[in-house]
């Protein structure tokens, strides 16, 4: 694993240079809910627990009026996320003129989350402005059946980023969540194959949060399989950036992670912890702070 780390971090210093970024969402960078708190799936790791946190919007209407209001209060962005339909999609479409809007009325810069997608849905994001979206990807159709609860194929998952490479759409971020199999590896490293069907813009690695009151807030994740996992997106992938998103585990694994991530040269980190700002010093990386998501790449910051 050190030879790995190593290999992972010189990479990253011969493409990307000495320096590391650290996003802070909050306020800057609210998340809304385009289905409150619904969702026709009910994943073991989620329990729709992660959307009934957020602000909810249900209609476009009331998306443009909240938008207005953290522009007035000094939101520089937004992401657009969701309960999932029974097919896997965020239902982004009746809120895509509002983005035109949001986008025309307040330069805020908007993001979304939009499970599988076809070509037409592809183009109608494209069209809308959004400066870019985020597609979790999940390499085995076991996972998706065990742990979402429908079947949805390594096909689908490339379809939907070869939709929206060809769309045009700009900044593509898959996601890959490590751990989400029970906490083990078994889909990550099939999905960087899925990815690889397109020229991703930036790979946002998570891990699994056992979050309390799922089926799964017994399940924890192991820091080494996430940094293998951002190790192998880097060298398979050297001229993207590779970020840790803010899902990551709690408490002493969350700090472990950080601590193995900015040895490995990862371009960016969510919500970082002490430990990643301690490591980055005794690395002598640069360190720029970002108001944003992490989905979000530095030239789109400034």
């Amino acid at each position: 694993m050190d030879a790995l780390i190593e290999e992972s971090r010189e990479l990253s210093y011969k493409n990307f240079g000495r320096g590391i970024n650290f996003y802070y969402t909050s306020d800057f960078f609210p998340a809304v809910s385009v289905t409150s708190s619904s969702c026709a799936l009910n994943c073991k790791h989620c329990g729709r627990r992660l959307i009934e946190r957020l602000t909810p919007a249900l209609t476009p209407k009331e998306l443009v009026n909240l938008c207005v209001r953290f522009h007035r209060n000094g939101s520089t962005g937004v992401l657009l996320t969701g309960g999932c339909t029974p097919e896997g999609k965020v239902p982004l479409s009746p809120f895509l003129d509002a983005v035109r809007r949001i986008k025309d009325e307040t330069g805020m810069l908007v993001i979304a989350h939009t499970g599988v997608i076809n070509r037409r849905e592809a183009r109608d994001l494209k069209d809308s402005g959004l400066d870019g979206v985020c597609v979790d990807v999940v390499g085995s159709e076991e996972t998706t059946k065990e742990i979402y609860g429908i079947e949805l194929y390594p096909e689908d998952y490339r379809r939907t980023l070869k939709a929206l490479q060809r769309a045009g759409v700009k900044n593509i971020a898959p996601h890959i969540c490590v751990g989400l199999h029970h906490g083990r590896l078994f889909h990550e490293y099939s999905a960087l194959d899925i990815i690889s069907s397109i020229k991703p813009s930036n790979i946002v690695v998570i891990g699994l949060t056992n979050i309390i009151g799922t089926q799964m807030e017994d399940v924890r994740i192991n820091a080494i399989d996430v940094v293998e996992v951002l190790c192998k997106a880097r060298l398979r992938f050297p001229e993207s950036f590779v970020s840790l998103g803010c899902a990551r585990g709690k408490g002493d694994v969350r700090a472990e992670i950080d601590r193995l991530a900015v040895r490995a040269g990862v371009n960016s980190i969510a919500v970082p912890t002490p430990t990643a700002y301690m490591e980055a010093e005794k690395f002598g990386l640069g360190v720029r702070e970002f108001h944003a998501c992490c989905a979000l790449l530095p030239e789109q910051l400034q």
